[in-house]
């Protein structure tokens, strides 16, 4: 039995068929987009790593409020004044050897938040005090000077603090992970954290 389309037999069927054909490959490649060459790996991203490396620099130029110690107060006497702790000092001591060898970073004091304010309901130290900011940059200038800083009264300048703090729960993570390693999940971590790697308990 002949299975063949009568159609198919047409000379002017089979041409428009072909030229159809034809017509759409020339189409498609005429439509085609050419891909522009890729930009080079970290084009767009090595700015923003080299922004927040500099950032982390100048941080380590921060002194910050809990590196200094109160004057002591005795029977509601005080004696002393404001000065470094041992964790400020060797700050300090590192910032003046990075000064020296040039690095060109202001020093920042950060301004403090620790006083009560006389006049509020609760008095509670959580107000600010340019004299005592103005004391603690005296202490800053007056070390960098002792220790060969050029200019220390110019490069020290009193100001909030840049560098966020980490929340209570960041630290919290923080503290598991340099005291267990990476094994370290959390404090109920299922036997990986504190609480599950001595038998479920403190």
């Amino acid at each position: 039995m002949n299975t063949t389309l009568p159609w198919l037999l047409n000379p002017s069927v089979a041409a428009l068929i072909i030229f159809g054909i034809v017509g759409c490959s020339q189409n498609h490649h005429a439509k085609r987009v050419v891909a522009e060459s890729p930009m080079a790996l970290g084009t767009q991203s090595d700015d923003i790593w080299r922004m927040q490396e500099e950032n982390a620099e100048a941080a380590k130029f921060i002194v910050y409020d809990h590196e200094f110690l109160a004057p002591d107060v005795n029977n509601g006497m005080t004696s002393g004044g404001w000065r470094l702790n041992a964790y400020g000092e060797d700050h300090v001591k590192q910032i003046a050897a990075n000064l020296n060898r040039g690095d060109i970073y202001p020093v920042i004091v950060e301004r403090s938040q620790i006083t009560p304010d006389p006049q509020s309901e609760f008095k509670y130290p959580v107000h600010f005090n340019e004299d005592l900011d103005s004391q603690r940059r005296q202490i800053i200038v007056a070390s960098l000077a002792a220790m060969g800083v050029e200019n220390a009264e110019e490069r020290v300048v009193v100001a909030p603090s840049f560098a966020e703090g980490i929340t209570g729960s960041e630290a919290r993570r923080a503290y598991i992970r340099g005291t267990t390693g990476s094994r370290g999940q959390g404090m109920n971590g299922g036997g990986a954290g504190i609480r599950g790697g001595f038998g479920g308990g403190f």
